[in-house]
């Protein structure tokens, strides 16, 4: 191989290489697991336990996988309680989860 040939070819691996790590993280973006919104994750709270959404706050997004999950407050008549929310199975976009008052 002369040696400007091999220059091309690696110029070339590398951005081959490149290339397949966009389309890496793209994938991911684009089929990754759903997430619930904080927002969502407080409505579901406040419907499960009859009180108003604002009374609850998340601190973040739910990632839609098994076993991932946040801690969110919940209060009521001044007094707080802490809410953990852990995904219990994913199935497509539906994403179900559990609270559990700690």
């Amino acid at each position: 191989m002369r040696k400007g040939s091999a220059g091309k070819v690696i110029g070339i691996v590398a951005a081959v290489a490149g290339a397949l790590v966009v389309a890496f993280f793209a994938y991911v973006i684009v089929f990754g697991n759903p997430v619930v919104s904080a927002d969502e994750v407080e409505y579901q709270i406040a419907q499960q336990y009859g009180v108003t959404p604002s009374q609850i706050s998340c601190p973040s997004s739910l990632e839609g996988e098994v076993g991932a999950q946040i801690t969110c407050t919940g209060t009521d008549a001044g007094q707080s309680t802490p809410l953990l929310v852990q995904v219990t199975g994913v199935d497509g976009d539906n994403v179900n989860f559990s609270i559990t008052p700690q």
